[in-house]
């Protein structure tokens, strides 16, 4: 039994845990009971995913341009990456209201609903044009 579970344990530290970014509200949840607090900091990590998600676009606007001068614009690959990311983040801010429109909740709760999932889908979009 002992090696057994000796085997599983040293299985175990010897893989990486791949384990999900937890909800940025969760990561927030020190600040439970003090709303100002809690909002300043889910305000702080929108700030972050949108930096790292401006970072992520630079680099793909630079993309398209080199893909545009290669091509002598032929392909319109800049315009093509603006209007995207355009109409993405009207589908976030839209998609992040529709959220918060469907419970039942206090303003403060409907905002908290609305910056986790600005939050969580800016950092998804700035981890996808990432892995362009």
């Amino acid at each position: 039994m002992f090696l057994i579970t000796g085997i599983f344990a040293a299985a175990l530290g010897a893989q990486p845990l791949d384990l999900p970014t937890p909800r940025p509200a969760v990561e927030c949840a020190e600040h439970l009971t003090n709303w100002g607090a809690r909002r300043n900091c889910l305000r702080g990590l929108l700030n972050t995913a949108e930096d790292a998600l401006d970072d992520a676009a630079d680099a793909a606007r630079e993309e398209a341009d080199e893909v545009d001068a290669d091509s002598a614009g032929r392909f319109g690959a800049r315009a093509a990456f603006d209007t995207a990311q355009s109409a993405w983040l009207t589908y976030r801010d839209a998609e992040c209201s529709r959220r918060a429109a469907t419970m039942f909740l206090s303003a403060d709760s409907r905002e908290e609903i609305t910056l986790d999932c600005q939050i969580s889908l800016t950092r998804s979009r700035a981890h996808e044009l990432a892995e362009l």
